[in-house]
Order: structure tokens, then sequence, then C-alpha cells
């Protein structure tokens, strides 16, 4: 399955749902804005869990967006490269809460667990 195509999206939709009663608690809304590939808003909140594309802004805002080409998140997602290291070179670009996001760390915790199976077996 190819990386952040429409049916990796729905793939990763599906693994954040079925595993939603383990989500945190508190909410968390992260616009990802991919060039050259898709915009996505990954919702972590316990019970209402979800990863969907969009083309424009949600009626809820989001608590933070990142911006990167699509070279940049096939690295993170691969692992080649640590996100942080890409925001520090300016690959990836940030607006929000930072303060919200370092609180709720927890939720990119879960997430990575929860789409490890389905990037095992991505194709990039």
């Amino acid at each position: 399955m190819q990386y952040l195509r429409p049916e990796w999206i729905a793939a990763a939709n599906t693994a954040v749902k079925a595993a939603a009663t383990a989500a945190p608690v508190t909410p968390v809304i992260i616009d990802q804005y991919v060039d050259g590939a898709t915009n996505y808003r990954v919702t972590i909140e316990r019970d209402a869990c979800s990863i969907v594309s969009f083309e424009s802004a949600a009626a809820r805002p989001a608590d933070a967006s990142f911006h990167q080409n699509i070279e940049t998140a096939r690295a993170v997602a691969q692992g080649t490269t640590d996100a942080h290291q890409a925001f520090l070179l300016s690959l990836i670009r940030f607006e929000g809460n930072i303060d919200l996001l370092i609180e709720r760390r927890d939720a990119f915790d879960w997430l990575e667990a929860t789409l490890a199976p389905l990037l095992a077996k991505t194709t990039f």
C-alpha cells in the first residue's frame, strides 16, 4: 500500500478507529499539509479518532498544523530522518500551540504505536 495514497489514508483511519478506546482522553487535532501528496487531519480523542483527507479548512480549528513536502513526510514515516531534526532544518513548518502538543505527547506515542503495523507494510 502506497504511503499517503487514498487507500493508505483509509487504512490509517480504520486503524485509529479500531484502537480509539485506548486513545488518550484529552483531544488533539493535527492538520498535515504534504506538498506533492495530500492534506489530512488527525483527530485523537478517546472513542472519536480519525484520519481523513481534506481540501479546505475544517469547521473545527486544528490545535496545530505541520507543512512539509512529500520527501520529508516519507523520510519521517520511514524513520530515516527525525521529525525534530527536520523541523530544526526548516523542512517541516509548524503553526499552532506548541505547549499543547508537549502536554499531549502521549497522543503522539499512541498514534505511532497504532500506525506501526500499517507502516510496516507500506511502500514509499
